[in-house]
């Protein structure tokens, strides 16, 4: 599988992962999605280039929810 391919299947598979379990912290994320890390954050960052994640930093904690489509402008 090309690296394109395998990004892309990362951020289907972040994506499932938060639309079932909603808002998580990053590393609560990176836990259950069980991916080798380069490929997990190319995928983050897919999925914010195209707008549906939002990434927020509260202290030490960096949280990771969907952007739902109604609140796309």
């Amino acid at each position: 599988m090309d690296m394109a391919k395998k990004i892309n299947v990362a951020a289907d598979i972040i994506w499932i992962r938060l639309n079932v379990n909603g808002e998580m912290v990053l590393r609560r994320l990176r836990t259950l999605v069980r991916m080798e890390k380069s490929v997990f954050y190319q995928g983050l960052g897919w999925l914010a280039r195209e707008g549906k994640i939002s990434i927020t930093k509260a202290g030490w904690r960096t949280r990771i929810s969907l952007i739902k489509e109604s609140e796309i402008t």
